[in-house]
């Protein structure tokens, strides 16, 4: 069986992920080859230093943690989103003053608009009342020589 296939093995042993069945393999492998004994001896070395170095953390400390971020996140936030909420704010305001000022032209403009409409439409009766108040004219022509087209066959 390959090293590497071996030191997977001692790996996943280490990490109580190993079945009682592949221990077993694991554990003949290890009577056989002197390189994955040595392996297996420095990860127990490891793992034993590992666990005479572990120390309880107090009580408190998670929630020490968990308040200095949080106390950090929000005095970040303050800071930061302080600057673009005014910048924004002030553009807002900005736009809300442009459209209020294009809004009340287009309103005189609307005005004036009705207002030049409703002289048109009293110039228009006027001529109107100008035209029809005027006897219809006549015209009688009269040819002095007269076109004639006759057909020939």
């Amino acid at each position: 069986m390959s090293s590497e296939k071996i030191k997977e093995l001692i790996n996943r042993y280490f990490d109580n992920e190993l079945d009682k069945s592949e221990e077993v393999f694991l554990f003949t492998n290890l009577s056989q080859n002197e390189e994955a004994r040595e392996y297996f001896k420095q990860m127990n070395v490891l793992s034993e230093n590992i666990k005479n170095t572990f120390e309880k953390f107090p009580l408190g400390l998670e929630e020490e943690i968990l308040n200095a971020t949080v106390s950090r996140s929000e005095q970040s936030r303050k800071f930061t989103f302080r600057i673009p909420a005014i910048i924004s704010y002030a553009f807002s305001v900005v736009l809300l003053i442009l459209s209020i000022a294009l809004y009340s032209k287009s309103v005189e403009y609307k005005k004036d608009i009705e207002i030049n409409m409703q002289k048109i439409n009293y110039q228009n009766k006027m001529l109107e009342m100008m035209f029809n108040s005027l006897p219809p004219a006549e015209v009688k022509a009269k040819l002095e020589n007269p076109i004639i087209i006759r057909p020939t066959m």
